[in-house]
């Protein structure tokens, strides 16, 4: 193997790495969440923390004067809080970055290993915490391999829809019964109450109060049924309340406000009212999108408008072969697989560099 080497960029320095973060991107791992853009918008929000027990650096792994892999990281010098132990980290953590992973365009283990020996030398840490890895990368192959049998620490539900190759009549019927019931009955009530919709799937005219007015009665109304039970009132208030004073926090944000490269699909009465918005974001190859928020206008929720605005989007999108794959990201809301999503999961893992 060529001779490797390592360069670390401040947070000053990050828009030096534009031009080879731009070629990594194109890998077939990286997703919305590891493009240039999406990280412009992170660094641009934290660019000014200045905060002693910490750093973000990038680590570009270079071979013959070319970057092969960077590294975005939050390493944490010493403990602080409840939980924000000393060691490395994804920079993007904490946030709206479904998918966390390194930047690189064809994966190799020596690479990685050579990263990952070359940081514990230089800051003397031992620990790793990788969140929110994705089951099918080559990332989570490499830390399952050479971690121990408790590397894993949790899992979350992910939920996606392939559509590549399918006729919409063979999307069709991988939809169950009730669900294709469903949707003709929302159809049906629009009919009966003389409304109809309005579909644009590329909206640049959403007005983003509007927007997030709706989507805060949704999470609120989300939260109170889900809150309904004791015990989830309790895992709650400690969650929030006790244990999550322990997690530093970064800058807040929400791609659908601060995200200038993501875009809209929505749902309109003939006159423009709101009826249902998806925020997404287009990977780096240009054939699978990722949702991001979603919000509904209260008024219109009987009509079912979320789902009809993706069903007819899933229809346009196999007329054109626009997109591939449709990922619904985080979550297991029922909607999700009542529109023919399946599971797949990210995880948690830690990794003792000592062990590599």
């Amino acid at each position: 193997m060529k001779e490797l080497s390592l360069k670390y960029y401040t947070m000053s320095d990050f828009r030096l790495l534009v031009d080879s973060w731009l070629e990594l991107e194109s890998g077939a791992d990286m997703t919305y969440f590891q493009t240039y853009a999406w990280y412009e918008m992170l660094w641009n929000l934290n660019k000014d923390i200045k905060d002693s027990r910490f750093e973000v650096t990038f680590a570009a792994v270079t071979q013959e004067d070319k970057v092969i892999l960077i590294a975005p990281l939050w390493i944490v010098k010493r403990t602080f809080g409840k939980f924000n132990r000393k060691g490395f980290y994804i920079f993007g953590r904490g946030g709206w970055s479904d998918y966390l992973n390194f930047i690189y365009k064809d994966f190799n283990d020596n690479v990685v290993t050579y990263l990952l020996k070359q940081l514990k030398d230089k800051f003397q840490l031992s620990d790793f915490y990788f969140e929110n890895v994705s089951e099918s990368t080559r990332l989570y192959s490499y830390l399952t391999s050479v971690g121990n049998i408790d590397s894993v620490l949790s899992s979350q539900i992910c939920v996606g829809l392939s559509i590549d190759g399918l006729q919409f009549d063979q999307y069709q019927k991988l939809l169950s019964k009730q669900s294709r019931q469903n949707i003709r009955t929302a159809n049906n009530r629009l009919a009966r109450d003389g409304k109809s919709l309005v579909y644009d799937f590329c909206d640049s005219n959403v007005n983003l109060d509007e927007f997030t007015a709706y989507r805060s009665v949704r999470v609120a109304k989300k939260n109170y049924w889900g809150g309904k039970t004791l015990k989830w009132r309790i895992i709650n208030f400690i969650s929030t309340k006790i244990l999550g004073r322990g997690w530093y926090k970064f800058a807040e944000y929400a791609p659908y406000s601060h995200d200038k490269n993501s875009k809209f699909m929505t749902a309109k009465t003939p006159d423009g009212e709101l009826c249902a918005s998806f925020n997404y974001g287009v990977s780096p190859d240009g054939r699978s999108i990722v949702l991001m928020g979603v919000s509904t206008n209260p008024s219109y929720s009987k009509y079912s408008p979320g789902i009809l605005l993706l069903y007819n989007f899933i229809e346009k999108t196999i007329e054109t072969n626009r997109y591939d794959y449709i990922d619904f990201t985080r979550g297991n809301e029922s909607y999700k697989f009542a529109l023919g999503g399946k599971e797949h999961k990210i995880f948690n893992i830690f990794l003792n560099l000592t062990t590599i």
